[in-house]
């Protein structure tokens, strides 16, 4: 049985996962307890541990990583949670949290907060989120992918056209913690567009494919502002495309 004066004493982190459902114990920290001390924030968590609320796991290079125990998904009537994500779904959320302090960014979503029974529509992709964006008084709907694995050749094809031709997004950003798999689709990319069988979505692969290098994103997304970024054929600064 949860400790619902424990929940209700700590309804800051419960805010948290709730809507975050994964995330790095640092990164929970600066979003709702910037200002509590280290060890009393560490011994918040290691309580709500203790007491069956929250669930952790500790992997090699990355930060501890926090979620809602069953018990408290139960208590909050969350169903659809992946225990096998929450690595990649922590740095969803890293990323996320600290793109939506930039002023263009009116908001952020997760999957379970847009793939709702009154929201969603048939979309031919799911992203990792959606970001909305208000940019020179227009609203744009940017999908964002994390990429943390290289994925098959075929696959990656496959979804490059897939956002292409996807009308319900302007534009997707791509975020990479390290080269190789930057480079990779950037190659990828290009392949596309010198094979003739996509002439026809040539200046939507150019446009709303946006590929960004940070190494960063698998331990506090520091930073991103001055991210590699390359987008339309040329190699930039996340922070031009939010100018």
């Amino acid at each position: 049985m949860i400790n619902e004066i424990m929940i209700q004493k700590n309804d800051d982190i419960i805010e948290a996962l709730t809507k975050w459902r994964s995330i790095s114990s640092k990164n929970l920290k600066a979003l709702v307890a910037e200002s509590e001390k280290g060890p009393a924030f560490r011994q918040r968590i290691i309580r709500l541990e203790a007491g069956g609320i929250i669930q952790s796991k500790l992997q090699k290079g990355f930060n501890k990583i926090v979620y809602p125990s069953k018990a408290l998904l139960q208590r909050l009537g969350i169903e659809n949670f992946n225990e096998d994500n929450i690595r990649h779904d922590a740095v969803v959320s890293m990323v996320v949290s600290n793109l939506i302090n930039l002023k263009m960014i009116t908001s952020g979503k997760l999957p379970h907060e847009f793939k709702t029974k009154s929201s969603w529509r048939h979309h031919a992709i799911e992203p990792d989120a959606i970001l909305t964006i208000l940019k020179k008084k227009k609203e744009l709907v940017v999908a964002v992918e994390i990429e943390l694995w290289r994925k098959d050749r075929k696959r990656v094809f496959e979804k490059l056209v897939e956002y292409a031709k996807a009308d319900e997004y302007d534009n997707v950003l791509y975020f990479f913690a390290d080269r190789s798999s930057f480079e990779s689709y950037k190659k990828r990319l290009s392949e596309l567009l010198l094979d003739s069988d996509f002439d026809h979505i040539e200046d939507e692969l150019i446009q709303k494919i946006i590929f960004i290098l940070n190494p960063s994103i698998l331990k506090n997304a520091s930073d991103l502002l001055s991210s590699e970024v390359f987008h339309n054929n040329k190699t930039k600064k996340l922070g031009d495309l939010f100018e």
